[in-house]
């Protein structure tokens, strides 16, 4: 049977004395209303907003008009009026329903009371600072370590709408702990909880950077020997995963933020005529043709040379024939005062010095081609070799590693 009250304390629920909310019980019909509305107080307050009363009824004189969505029905018991909101399930709030025995507010709106929290709206704006880059999608994945670098351990993406912005403060001095802390006791405020913290040597060095997925240079830098990283999370609001790194190089701090919240769906609609796999094999037949490397070259300022070989652990390049290089090497004959620098990269395995200067010798082998092969003047390339320090894809996987063995072609100038 249902608790009358005798029992867990729910007259004096009913009473100013809100410490006996806590006798409160899950199981009485008569209880289950105030702990929802107890629950949603809490919420409240954490979001900057006066709570609901919960206490009191037509003998209450000392009552107080409640501010926004609350107020009192004449006979004393309180009430939720809850305006619909611009926001999906919007018509749950329509209207206002008492409880009959005490004025506690039904579940309906107990939601909908969280739902009208401010709390979703996460602010990281920060004094002084520069917003860099932003990067948007609506349905990604970005990884967010909770845990230290090990090469045992292979860190799935976090799924959703990912949001990436890059903060810039006009100081150098910061440490990383001094940058990260105000967007830290902001996101504690919002009822977050850290989920994973580190900083440089104990995160894994230059391993755990490169399994985050930032915004690239000159954008975000991030010095390899201080750098601090922060994951937080919460578990009903929106974005439910936050994840911070923070790095003072130059003549600035670097803060990068990055946001997960639930995916953002488009409405499928009905495939228009033409529209096949056929039409798709033409889409990608086009990327294929030749042009689109100068329009990679003119509109990103770099292109991967697709299909170069090279020997295991060589320098050597392959006799060919390689379309890409005679693309590249048209592309120069037509524009004679355009500069390039050849990049080499390489996956993460061995170590870096050696990674770095096989990277060169390849980018200088594909320079050697062009000017042999293609009449190009020296003067107009160059040759460098990054290692593994630039990944398009995650070393931790062969087919990640395959992607990240290649020569760029960098546009230095067209003048």
């Amino acid at each position: 049977m249902a608790c009358r009250g005798k029992e867990c304390g729910h007259s004096l629920a009913c009473r100013r004395n809100s410490g006996h909310v806590r006798h409160l019980r899950d199981d009485c019909q008569w209880c289950r209303p105030a702990r929802l509305v107890a629950d949603a107080s809490r919420v409240a307050k954490r979001a900057g907003r006066e709570a609901p009363a919960i206490h009191g009824g037509p003998d209450d004189e000392k009552r107080r008009p409640l501010p926004g969505p609350f107020r009192h029905s004449q006979d004393g018991r309180r009430e939720i009026a809850l305006q619909t909101r611009n926001r999906p399930g919007g018509g749950l709030c329509d209207g206002w329903q008492p409880c009959r025995q005490c004025g506690f507010v039904k579940l309906r709106f107990v939601i909908c009371l969280v739902m009208a929290t401010p709390a979703s709206a996460l602010d990281l704006a920060l004094p002084n600072a520069v917003t860099a880059a932003v990067e948007t999608s609506d349905a990604a994945s970005a990884r967010l370590p909770e845990a230290p670098w090990s090469p045992d351990v292979v860190v799935l993406g976090t799924e959703g709408a990912i949001r990436k912005t890059v903060l810039k403060l006009p100081d150098a001095q910061w440490t990383t702990l001094q940058l990260i802390m105000p967007l830290r006791d902001k996101l504690e405020e919002a009822g977050y909880v850290q989920a994973f913290s580190c900083a440089d040597a104990e995160c894994g060095g230059f391993d755990f950077r490169f399994q985050l997925d930032l915004i690239g240079e000159p954008d975000m830098y991030v010095d390899l020997g201080n750098y601090r990283y922060l994951l937080m999370r919460h578990s009903s609001n929106e974005p439910h995963s936050v994840a911070l790194v923070a790095s003072p190089t130059g003549s600035a701090g670097n803060i990068h933020i990055t946001e997960v919240s639930s995916a953002r769906i488009p409405e499928m609609t009905p495939m228009a005529e033409g529209a096949g796999p056929e039409a798709e094999e033409d889409a990608d037949r086009t990327a294929r043709e030749p042009g689109t490397l100068a329009a990679s070259l003119m509109e990103r300022g770099h292109v991967v040379l697709d299909a170069l070989e090279f020997g295991s652990g060589s320098a050597d390049l392959g006799n060919g024939p390689y379309p890409v290089l005679a693309e590249l090497a048209a592309w120069l004959l037509d524009n004679p005062s355009a500069r390039i620098v050849l990049v080499g990269h390489t996956d993460s395995m061995g170590s870096l010095e050696t990674n770095t200067t096989l990277s060169r010798r390849r980018a200088e082998a594909v320079a050697g081609r062009l000017i042999e092969a293609f009449g190009i003047d020296p003067v107009r390339l160059e040759a460098a070799g990054a290692g593994y320090l630039s990944p398009i894809e995650s070393n931790l996987t062969e087919p990640g590693r395959t992607a990240n063995r290649r020569v760029e072609a960098v546009l230095i100038s067209v003048e």
